[in-house]
């Protein structure tokens, strides 16, 4: 596992690559990991359902984000972390929105393309009710509320990104993306790309829940993702290993 001042270098190093990559790959991989995710999701939301744990739950829900990481995904809160470049002056402002508004309609279409194929298995009364309970208590929060978890979201997303990034095999990888994420299922901290499943899938499924009602979730979870992320994180571990060394 390669250390954090290594780890930080090379988010910056990358981030000219990364960010200039092709739109169709970057479009293409965040469909994956919209899929990916919302996966993860659907099967917490079924172990919630077959034995009433949360605490299983939240160690179901990371696989999403080990398929996205291990098997090839462009998630727009993971990669939050190219901020490191646009710190470093290696990446535009430009580059980097360019990067990050592609993943993020990318996810979304992966999220709702998910949605649209679960919500024609046939699913039994019991989980049906809990994915509309879901989907309601989200829309639920306050302004304050959904930013605040969005940015404590924010900082263990762009962490177990991070430790993703630092592990060298495998196995560091799976763990180093699994704790961070399981930790924020378990708290109830909110994500965006995560809520593009939740609230749509209990939108298609049930009633109550209005396109508003949805946004009014969406947009402080997104913004508060983006503070805990690209602010919190990405600013942090840039001003302390990489400010006047050269790397």
């Amino acid at each position: 596992m390669i250390s954090p001042i290594e780890t930080t270098r090379s988010f910056s190093t990358n981030a000219k690559k990364r960010a200039n990559s092709p739109f169709a790959t970057v479009f293409i991989l965040g469909i994956f990991a919209g899929l990916y995710s919302a996966m993860g999701c659907f099967g917490a939301q079924y172990a919630e359902v077959l034995i009433s744990s949360h605490v299983i739950a939240s160690f179901i829900f990371p696989i999403g984000s080990i398929l996205t990481t291990c098997c090839g995904g462009t998630l727009f809160t993971g990669n939050l972390l190219l901020s490191i470049g646009f710190y470093q002056k290696k990446i535009s402002l430009k580059e980097l929105l360019r990067y990050l508004c592609i993943a993020y309609v990318a996810n979304f279409a992966g999220c709702l393309i998910f949605v649209f194929i679960a919500s024609l298995c046939g699913l039994n009364d019991e989980t049906l009710s809990f994915i509309i309970h879901t989907g309601n208590v989200k829309v639920s929060y306050t302004f304050i509320e959904a930013l605040c978890r969005g940015i404590l979201c924010g900082i263990l997303i762009n962490l177990g990104a991070w430790l993703s990034y630092a592990g060298e095999s495998l196995v560091e990888k799976i763990c180093g993306i699994f704790f961070p994420t399981m930790l924020f299922y378990l708290c109830g901290f909110e994500q965006c790309i995560t809520n593009m499943y939740f609230i749509p899938m209990a939108m298609i499924t049930g009633k109550g829940i209005s396109i508003m009602m949805f946004l009014h979730n969406l947009i402080p979870v997104t913004l508060g993702n983006i503070i805990g992320g690209a602010l919190i994180v990405a600013t942090g571990y840039s001003y302390c290993f990489l400010k006047n060394k050269n790397d």
